[in-house]
């Protein structure tokens, strides 16, 4: 392939995708970026109850901690063993 061939294939290609990002419509604009802000949203959503989720299991396992020291009551004999019942990744 010869070195004009490179830069014409990269003028064509750069002419193709600017027509057809001008071909758009403003409705196809809209519908592209609201995709764009859902799909950010989503990721942002799923980070947000992760570290949540991440928070309430870090203070339980505290809470089953310090209770594992001291003699049991019947609430914590009973939340230690909902907590061993639960699936790990909570």
């Amino acid at each position: 392939m010869k070195m004009g061939d490179r830069y014409a294939n990269a003028v064509y290609g750069s002419a193709g995708l600017t027509a057809f990002f001008a071909s758009l419509s403003l409705q196809d604009w809209g519908f592209i970026i609201g995709v764009a802000f859902s799909m950010v949203l989503g990721v942002l959503t799923y980070r947000l109850n992760r570290r949540e989720q991440m928070k309430r299991t870090r203070i339980l396992q505290a809470v089953l901690d310090r209770t594992r020291a001291a003699p049991l009551s019947a609430t914590a004999q009973k939340l230690a063993e909902l907590a061993s019942q639960a699936p790990r990744e909570l």
